[in-house]
């Protein structure tokens, strides 16, 4: 099956198990880690028009930052998706202006650079389509950052804590020790 065409697994209605390394994916793990390789379960067939068909069941575990508290955090992925294979940009083209005009749902189509089976260049868009948007949904993490709203004389609401670093917390003084005012963007410099 490693020198198998499209064609041909459509043909026979061909089932492909293939795990697929990192390394095979370099624009998803520029993305995310990849925690273990990907477990890629694809079934072909040709549609009523001829075309080749696609179904494949992607899964793997990934490492993502946390949108939180950017800690790295090991999140399950799997997806499955439906496509129809094109070889070139014109192809896929056609058939989405046809499916447009016949008011049909417009397809999920993926090209193809080639002719013979690339499991891994079949799967890197839908992996990377497939990444979460967030993946801490622990609101009680203790590693996301605090969030305090400031009063208008600048001081925080609540007590912080000692330990809390606040790096800008000297800044209006010495604003104000160097000369510097309020609104003087719009003077003339000689």
């Amino acid at each position: 099956m490693a020198n198998s065409s499209y064609k041909s697994l459509a043909q026979k209605n061909g089932v492909v198990n293939r795990m697929v390394a990192a390394d095979e994916l370099p624009r998803f793990t520029a993305a995310c880690k990849l925690t273990e390789d990907v477990k890629v379960e694809a079934h072909f067939r040709l549609d009523d028009q001829g075309r080749i068909c696609v179904a494949a069941e992607i899964s793997s575990r990934i490492d993502v930052d946390c949108h939180l508290c950017n800690e790295s955090v090991v999140w399950p992925l799997n997806m499955a998706f439906k496509a129809v294979v094109a070889f070139d940009e014109q192809q896929a083209n056609e058939w989405t202006e046809r499916s447009s005009a016949s008011s049909s749902e417009v397809e999920h189509i993926i090209v193809a650079a080639g002719q013979h089976l690339d499991v891994a260049e079949l799967i890197e868009d839908e992996l990377i389509l497939g990444l979460p948007r967030q993946v801490c949904f622990d609101e009680k993490c203790a590693n996301m950052p605090e969030l305090r709203f400031v009063d208008k004389d600048g001081k925080a609401t609540e007590d912080l804590p000692s330990d809390r670093q606040l790096p800008f917390q000297g800044l209006r003084e010495l604003v104000a020790n160097n000369g510097l005012e309020k609104d003087r963007g719009d003077q003339e410099i000689d």
